[in-house]
């Protein structure tokens, strides 16, 4: 049986790993759970109701950028902790991205972060859009 961190995001079965496919490395599930966080909107996790920033839920608002930022910071200070915000950008999708998703409301988050026990840079873009 292969071993590996935790169960990478969707489930999907594996002939390699058995029942579902494992992240293999700190960076690939450090990355899944950086995801996880700003994806998950607050209650939506069992047993843990301030868990999540949900950017979903600021699609329609007017300027969320500053308290998106504040939510992610403190979100990550709390939830995960052995990591450091390098650098954090929020913004509303431009002309140009928008016309690519095909959609009017867009979130996108640059996040570049530093693994503090590994020393260990990673970064992630995430754009978010409206459900259809």
């Amino acid at each position: 049986m292969a071993i590996g961190l935790d169960a990478s995001m969707p489930l999907r079965s594996d002939d390699v790993f058995g029942f579902y496919t494992l992240s293999q490395t700190i960076k690939d599930n450090t990355k899944q759970n950086v995801k996880m966080l700003l994806l998950t909107a607050p209650g939506e996790r069992v047993m843990l109701p301030t868990y999540g920033v949900g950017l979903r839920n600021y699609l329609f608002e007017n300027n969320p950028e500053f308290e998106i930022v504040e939510k992610i910071r403190t979100q990550m200070a709390k939830y995960l902790p052995d990591l450091k915000i390098v650098s954090l950008e929020v913004s509303k999708g431009t002309e140009r991205e928008i016309a690519h998703a095909g959609q009017p409301y867009l979130l996108t988050v640059n996040l570049i972060y530093l693994i503090k026990g590994i020393n260990l840079k990673d970064s992630l873009s995430l754009v978010e859009t409206q459900v259809s």
